[in-house]
């Protein structure tokens, strides 16, 4: 009866374990987030990489509408990430964008780098680790939220 029952509690202590190691959101946040917005003749995509050792690379692009073909970009960027509670923070250090307002994308070679930006994002994560909503600044104009969802 005793072997039953310390084979019970440690059987209970091994799964309680797997499920906080499960929620650390250090381990569950690395891989690609997407957003995908519909559009009416094609699909706009946020896509972000976290990687395990702090670095973050995204971009936005262009598709054509229902598919995964990327048509164009319209930003891209790299820097680090941090988590603070809920917060997923990303600060970026180098970006491109687009920046001539006739053209709704181009080949990535020809977005503008800007040298020396930096600029910081912060986006909230939700209980389960499976969705992240940005967060918007207390005088920016935002839509509703939508989440991004990791796809890998």
């Amino acid at each position: 009866m005793k072997t039953k029952l310390l084979y019970f509690l440690l059987l209970a202590f091994v799964a309680l374990s797997c499920n906080d190691e499960d929620k650390n959101p250090d381990k569950t946040l690395i891989g690609t987030w997407e957003l995908v917005t519909k559009g009416l003749e094609f699909d706009g995509a946020s896509t972000f990489e976290i990687s395990a050792y702090g670095t973050i690379k995204g971009m936005n692009t262009i598709r054509e509408k229902g598919s995964r073909v990327v048509l164009g970009y319209q930003s891209v960027f790299s820097g680090t990430y941090s988590i603070e509670g809920s917060n997923l923070i990303i600060e970026k250090n180098e970006t491109a964008y687009l920046t001539n307002p006739d053209f709704d994308y181009v080949d990535k070679e020809d977005l503008t780098s800007i040298e020396g930006y930096l600029d910081e994002e912060r986006y909230t994560i939700n209980d389960s680790y499976t969705k992240l909503y940005y967060s918007c600044a207390p005088n920016e104009l935002c839509s509703p939220p939508k989440p991004y969802l990791k796809i890998k």
